[in-house]
């Protein structure tokens, strides 16, 4: 509704109506009209008086109005969280789990304050097909995660269903026995369609470099097998772990990690290469040696697992480690493969870890419960800008067609339903504001000052 406005400087200014009537009572009467021209302008003053009194009321009253309906929204919204209590005289045995349910009802209030702040730091823990949590051991930190979620595999015509790392890291879906291709390269003996780099998939360890992180790969398990190769290899053939038919057109997944244009730029890699004979493993370590000192860079080679525990803050820029089977499977690998990436990894720009479980070597849900909760101690300064996540299924419902995701921190609230194996990459791009929802080039600058 249009607004009348009042300004006191009119009847003041010589164009102004009252101005007018001095000056006609002048010409016409004189003195006479003196005092007629006084009272009259006594009149309009306290006309204009009154009209702004009145209208600051108004204004004054309307706001009163709009804040009480602000508050009446808010507390509508939270009446649930005011219902009274009837208390309820019961036996112990009954009034245990009565308050360790209400505890968790109170804790599912939090829920609906949601962080949509931008996932600086993201660390994805993968734990397909694990053991499952004994039934004397206390549950694990990710069930108390915020947001829970399944994740639901894509079934090939006779097969059961499998998760497929190039799906998950890469958000398309593809080809079984294929590694960071789409749905038109099938799975092949050749070079052939090798050769056509249009259809190479970009996983979310790619869109991470390309803005800038730090990235970093860890597994207890093999470091070229088909889930980690994902993030970072292209190979029509997930066979072709240390050899392919022609190293030039079509090189192997140990070839790409170590020349790749993803793989030179991993800041941790760790794990285990089971390839022949000790010579493999030696000469990949330095080689990788060799580049990083080339370029001026700070890094360490390690050949003990242990040795990841002393790898300090800001004392390196990558880390390589490669070890033998035995010591990975031994109890505290997978923490100690954690807590050496988050050293390294931790930085001003941000990173994104990829922690992987492998299913044929045995780590107990202890373990991997030790590193979900050492990496929240490590970033409780920085939580609010940090997404965990959690994939877990239990070998004992290996036939299940859903794997749990468990999340906290920016954006973990996008994970509501059953959602298809291949939303993983794109909620992480979108939390992390990498791939297609990228930054501006000066946004990601200013973010990084910040």
């Amino acid at each position: 509704m249009p607004r009348e406005e009042f300004s006191l400087a009119t009847n003041d200014t010589t164009a102004g109506t009252y101005s007018r009537h001095w000056e006609s009572d002048v010409d016409v009467g004189g003195g006479e009209n003196v005092g007629e021209r006084f009272s009259r302008r006594k009149v309009g003053c306290a006309c204009n008086a009154l009209c702004v009194g009145t209208l600051v009321l108004v204004i004054f009253g309307a706001v009163l109005l709009c804040i009480g309906f602000i508050v009446a929204y808010e507390n509508e919204g939270q009446v649930i969280a005011t219902v009274d209590l009837v208390s309820v005289e019961l036996p112990p045995e009954q009034a245990l789990w009565f308050e360790t349910n209400l505890a968790e009802l109170r804790n599912a209030f939090r829920v609906t304050e949601e962080n949509k702040r931008r996932a600086k730091n993201v660390v994805l823990f993968v734990a397909l097909d694990s053991a499952e949590t004994p039934a004397t051991e206390a549950r694990p930190i990710w069930e108390s995660f915020p947001h829970l979620a399944l994740l639901r595999p894509t079934q090939e015509r006779a097969t059961r269903p499998a998760f497929n790392p190039t799906s998950m890291f890469c958000g398309i879906e593809t080809h079984g026995h294929t590694v960071g291709y789409d749905s038109a390269v099938k799975p092949s003996d050749d070079c052939v369609s090798a050769e056509n780099g249009s259809h190479r998939a970009a996983s979310i360890v790619r869109w991470a470099q390309a803005v800038g992180r730090r990235t970093g790969v860890v597994t207890n398990g093999e470091i070229v097998h088909a889930f980690p190769a994902a993030l970072y290899a292209h190979a029509p053939n997930a066979s072709w772990l240390y050899t392919s038919p022609d190293g030039q057109r079509c090189p192997d997944v140990r070839a790409q990690l170590l020349q790749g244009e993803i793989g030179k730029q991993l800041n941790v890699i760790a794990g285990t290469m089971n390839c022949p004979g000790d010579v493999c493993r030696e000469s990949f370590g330095a080689e990788w040696e060799r580049g990083k000192m080339e370029h001026g860079l700070r890094y360490t080679f390690s050949k003990d697992v242990s040795e990841m525990l002393n790898l300090g803050v800001d004392d390196y820029e990558y880390a390589l480690g490669i070890y033998d089977q035995q010591s990975l499977a031994a109890p505290g690998a997978f923490f100690d493969l954690t807590v050496g990436a988050l050293n390294v990894l931790t930085s001003p720009e941000g990173f994104v870890l990829v922690a992987i479980a492998d299913p044929k070597v045995p780590v107990a849900v202890r373990e991997i419960d030790a590193a979900v909760r050492i990496t929240l101690k490590k970033l409780s300064r920085v939580l609010d800008d940090s997404l965990i996540v959690v994939i877990r299924s239990d070998a004992r419902d290996a036939g299940s067609s859903f794997a749990a995701v468990h999340a906290t921190g920016p954006m973990s609230h996008l994970l509501h339903r059953v959602h298809n194996q291949t939303f993983l990459a794109h909620f992480i791009s979108y939390a992390a504001r990498i791939g297609r929802f990228r930054d501006a080039d000066l946004t990601n600058f200013i973010l990084q000052i910040l």
